[in-house]
């Protein structure tokens, strides 16, 4: 059995996360179950979240990346954090 899960978000915020889930194959359903898993898996939030210090009011896209730096760790396999959800791709 399974359930909808819904939220709201902003439009141009959903569009752009469409656009990413789209441009790697996978689906905006898949990437919100694929986060689900890993919350339980992890037991918490599997990735840091940490309030900054200060926060431009509004950022671009290669902002981001440098304002992030640091806070993500890249796998040295790629395709390893994927294994965990190969069953919820299908």
């Amino acid at each position: 059995m399974s359930i909808q899960v819904s939220t709201r978000i902003d439009t141009e915020t959903k569009q752009q996360f469409d656009r990413i889930c789209e441009s790697i194959g996978v689906s905006p359903s898949n990437v919100l179950s694929m986060l689900i898993k890993g919350v339980i898996n992890y037991n918490g939030i599997p990735f840091n979240v940490i309030a900054p210090k200060e926060r431009p009011l509004k950022m671009s896209r290669a902002d981001t990346f440098g304002y992030m730096r640091g806070q993500f760790k890249m796998a040295e396999d790629f395709d390893a954090p994927l294994d965990d959800f190969e069953e919820h791709m299908k």
